[in-house]
């Protein structure tokens, strides 16, 4: 039997992983925070030894707000796997760069829907091509609906950080959200943001497309403007987080809170005179992360990496994964849609 402990279990997000994690045969699952069945708090280091007897810890806390580089350390240093779910770009470049060397333990970065089936998207539709020239990604949700308060830390972080994308091989930073090109998602065709999510670092590392951008749809199209006109120093103030969280917050628990909270994901890759396009639809955007990373679990339990931080592309495909969590789930709760090659 396999002991899988959820950081952050008592959330919005992870209470549901946890329930996911319940259905995979021959584990123990359990939820591990400050005031859960296993004690743990990501700022006091004497609270991570009730870790010690894990095979695998899912991080679902906070980590915009509350750093996990000093548990995820910890673990490591004793051969225990780590399934880091956060989509801040700032937090899952530091911590590849920090572990990817480590000789005991892995950290496996992407757990979740974005990024994590987003990765594997992309990933498939890099593969198609053969050698991946140019991979973007586009994300289109409700940010704000049916979601938990760290999606509104995401969203903060988001405005303040700078984006990051890969062109012709040479990073290159932006201050701001820029405007990005209308994406036909097949339900619609939506206007975007280029986006300072954390999926263009990790394809770029783990496809080597040579350019690499990551697109932002949020829901409802009223919120584009938002975006891509808040000044970022507000971001920086912490006069300023305090608005934006009081405004999101507003939103998520009023203005949105009847809107769906369906995800859609795009894949584009371009190499050696094809173009490849793929995507995802998922009803319920969080019950559908909590379901893939179940299954993401499972299949890293099964491989046991021990070197170092990767990716979860690294480790798990895409069809598969989405076939496992459905079948967790009981119903359709991810669904693939095919583009023809050209």
């Amino acid at each position: 039997m396999s002991t899988i402990r959820v950081l952050g279990g008592t959330g919005f997000l992870g209470s549901r992983i946890v329930t996911a994690l319940g259905r995979l045969p021959g584990a123990r699952v359990e939820s591990a925070s400050r005031h859960g069945a296993v004690r743990v708090d990501v700022t006091r280091k004497e609270t991570f030894a009730a870790l010690d007897d894990s095979d695998l810890v899912i991080d679902v806390s906070d980590a915009t707000r509350t750093p996990p580089d000093e548990l995820i350390g910890h673990c490591l240093e004793r051969g225990i796997t780590v399934v880091e779910t956060t989509s801040d770009s700032r937090c899952v470049e530091r911590l590849h760069q920090r572990f990817r060397s480590a000789n005991k333990g892995a950290l496996v970065l992407g757990g979740g829907i974005f990024t994590g089936v987003s990765n594997l998207l992309a990933r498939r539709a890099a593969e198609d091509v053969g050698r991946a020239e140019r991979v973007r990604v586009a994300i289109s949700s409700s940010p704000f609906s049916g979601a938990g308060a760290g999606t509104i830390e995401l969203m903060i972080e988001a405005m303040r950080t700078a984006t990051i994308t890969f062109q012709r091989g040479k990073r290159a930073e932006s201050e701001r959200m820029l405007p990005g090109p209308a994406v036909d998602f097949g339900a619609a065709t939506r206007p975007t943001l280029v986006a300072p999510f954390a999926e263009a670092y990790m394809l770029h590392e783990s496809t080597g497309a040579d350019t690499v951008d990551v697109l932002f749809s949020p829901r409802p199209a009223m919120l584009v403007p938002s975006f891509r006109w808040m000044p970022s120093w507000v971001g920086r103030t912490s006069v300023g987080r305090a608005l934006l969280r009081g405004y999101f917050t507003v939103l998520r628990r009023w203005l949105l809170s009847g809107v769906a909270s369906g995800v859609e994901l795009y894949a584009r890759a371009e190499g050696a005179g094809a173009v490849r396009e793929r995507r995802v639809f998922a009803p319920d955007g969080m019950m559908a992360a909590a379901w893939a990373v179940a299954a993401m679990a499972e299949r890293v339990l099964e491989k046991r990496p021990n070197d170092g931080a990767c990716f979860i592309d690294d480790l798990c495909e895409l069809d598969a994964t989405i076939a496992r969590a459905n079948a967790l789930a009981g119903h359709e709760s991810l669904r693939t849609v095919d583009t023809p090659a050209r």
